[in-house]
């Protein structure tokens, strides 16, 4: 893997034993043929997640293994961004626990090489009532990033690390908050957001699981799910508040720090009704939450 690949993907995982293995296969088959790595990064797992890793790794796909010790994408993120990624012509992001399609990273690849006006593309949902229903949008509009499956021009996050830009930690909608650095360039105060900033890409797919509700994991997965949906509107209002007259920069290292600074100046956003109880949890959540030791954000090679 010397010199400038074609692909880092970091695959972001929690606790997804039962899936990564799926994820990784289907990922180091789309990349057939190109020259790249697999940049699994297990941020607070504590299954048998890395023995999956490494199983990968043993077959020969271009795997390699890091592992944080708390459990946060929006770290994860950061730690990929400015710490793990190898030189590369693009990276991309895939949640661990989904499959993607066998042409998607030759389609995504194709579409920045196609439209050097776009800094990301996203990938679609092949499946999932919700994420299909953002499909149509996604590809005739624009301006939507998927977390499950998207990916980055390395320009934009060289730009990015060179300012020092982050993703708060504990952060619910990073995904979001990637999509409106690349729809602004960066620069939310002197350049209006553009929707063809971020792509949607139809040939780029990928698969999510089917929630059960007879399967007591999912229904807990749906449940914290709800409250951090709940959670993420506070905090997209938050985030409002401060990039447009701060810039990203000005954004704090925790979320939790970001909502409660919001809630004491301003009224929860409204709410439906059959969603106040999960509103309510997610203020606790935000009254409770604190930032782990700097050695528990650190990113390390397994």
């Amino acid at each position: 893997m010397a010199g400038l690949l074609d692909w880092d993907v970091a695959i972001y995982c929690v606790n997804e034993a039962g899936r990564l293995r799926g994820c990784l296969a289907s990922v180091a088959a789309a990349l057939a043929g190109s020259a790249a790595r697999i940049s699994v990064i297990l941020n607070g797992s504590t299954d048998e997640s890395i023995t999956i890793a490494r199983e990968a790794a043993g077959s020969g796909a271009p795997v390699a293994i890091f592992s944080i010790a708390t459990a946060d994408k929006s770290n994860a993120m950061n730690q990929f961004y400015y710490n793990i990624r190898a030189p590369a012509r693009a990276y991309a992001g895939v949640d661990g626990y989904v499959e993607v399609g066998p042409e998607s990273f030759r389609a995504m690849q194709a579409h920045l090489q196609n439209n050097p006006h776009a800094l990301a593309v996203t990938g679609v949902a092949l499946n999932g009532r919700t994420m299909k229903l953002a499909t149509e949008p996604t590809l005739r509009k624009g301006g939507q990033l998927h977390g499950p499956l998207h990916a980055l021009r390395p320009e934009f996050l060289d730009r990015m690390v060179a300012r020092g830009i982050r993703q708060p930690f504990g952060l619910y909608c990073g995904d979001g908050l990637l999509c409106s650095m690349a729809a602004h360039d960066l620069d939310p105060i002197g350049t209006r957001w553009d929707d063809t900033r971020v792509q949607g890409v139809a040939e780029a797919t990928y698969e999510i699981p089917a929630l059960s509700l007879f399967k007591p994991r999912d229904l807990q997965r749906q449940y914290r799910r709800e409250i951090r949906q709940m959670r993420g509107r506070i905090e997209n209002a938050a985030i409002k508040s401060i990039i447009y007259t701060g810039g990203y920069e000005a954004l704090p290292a925790s979320s939790f720090e970001m909502a409660r600074m919001y809630l004491a100046a301003h009224k929860l956003p409204p709410a439906p009704v059959s969603r106040r109880l999960f509103q309510l949890l997610a203020v606790r959540s935000v009254d409770r939450g604190g930032m782990p030791a700097p050695e528990r954000l650190l990113a390390r090679a397994v």
